[in-house]
């Protein structure tokens, strides 16, 4: 059945077609241009009026192309209709907006990034596009957890999760603090150096961190990340915490799911300084506290 709808097409647009499946290293590109092709006739054909000629099985093909086209041609490709949505979905977003989609189907057709990865990326990225505005106000202390830029080939994890930034977002957004405050900025330990400029565009000062030690240890170039980094930036003339509320610079916790952070830390902060105005930037799902203000994709 799935050769049998290209004899419903011109000889000559069969036999390239024909040729365009059986080649080897066809780019995500010319795939997509190859099945448009194929379904912009199918489409004309069925327009041209139903003919009484065609037989049983070329009648049931039409009825698929009326039902929809992009089914019938992952049959005639030999893949799943998921597969020949996802490849479509790229595409068109990168015709669309070469700017903001463009380096992912470049990235698909090179063969660096799975379709599957691709396609995550692409749903991300059209969330992102329209971040929410920020709370009106001003906080006196603020906690974020920027979506820090990385490159990992054929990989799912984070830009698999979250929306990425890259560096110039993130140095050009605007943190709404008070004259007087306090910034947590959670780092990676690959982007120590630029979570630290990232926290003097801010007008924040870095004075000091804490250090997340997990139960588990994940990936890394050199070593395996079993840690991650805290840092405290001042701004405008904010105090240290009392000193009977300091805490250990190590806190030792579970790892937990992807970006997710300990709940000590929020009791931590609050005790450091209390009856304060929190926000807590680039907030997942699980973050919901008392007298927290929550800014995010998915806050």
């Amino acid at each position: 059945m799935k050769r049998k709808a290209l004899y419903l097409l011109p000889k000559d647009l069969q036999i390239e077609i024909i040729e365009n499946i059986e080649r080897k290293n066809l780019t995500a590109s010319e795939i997509v241009a190859t099945q448009k092709r194929i379904q912009n006739e199918l489409v004309k054909f069925t327009e041209q009026g139903k003919r009484t000629d065609l037989g049983k099985t070329s009648s049931k093909i039409l009825e698929k192309v009326d039902h929809g086209t992009i089914e019938l041609i992952a049959k005639i490709f030999g893949e799943s209709h998921e597969t020949t949505r996802k490849r479509y979905r790229i595409v068109e977003a990168a015709e669309a907006d070469p700017e903001t989609f463009g380096d992912v189907l470049e990235s698909v057709d090179s063969g660096k990034t799975s379709l599957s990865h691709a396609y995550t990326k692409i749903k991300r990225r059209e969330k992102h596009r329209k971040p929410k505005p920020l709370p009106e106000g001003e906080w006196a202390v603020i906690l974020a957890d920027p979506p820090w830029p990385y490159y990992l080939p054929l990989r799912g994890a984070p830009d698999a999760h979250y929306p990425g930034m890259t560096k110039e977002e993130i140095l050009e957004m605007k943190f709404p603090s008070a004259e007087d405050a306090v910034l947590f900025l959670w780092a990676t330990n690959p982007q120590l150096e630029f979570a630290i400029e990232v926290m003097n565009s801010k007008g924040f000062g870095y004075r000091t961190d804490m250090v997340w030690v997990k139960d588990i240890f994940g990936t890394g170039h050199y070593f395996r990340g079993q840690h991650e980094l805290l840092l405290l930036g001042i701004k405008g003339g904010m105090p240290p915490p009392i000193e009977e509320v300091r805490f250990p610079s190590v806190l030792m916790s579970p790892r937990r799911k992807h970006s997710e952070k300990p709940e000590e830390v929020y009791e931590i902060i609050e005790t450091m300084y209390p009856n304060q105005k929190y926000i807590e930037l680039f907030a997942r799902p699980t973050s919901r506290r008392k007298d927290w203000s929550y800014w995010g994709l998915e806050a």
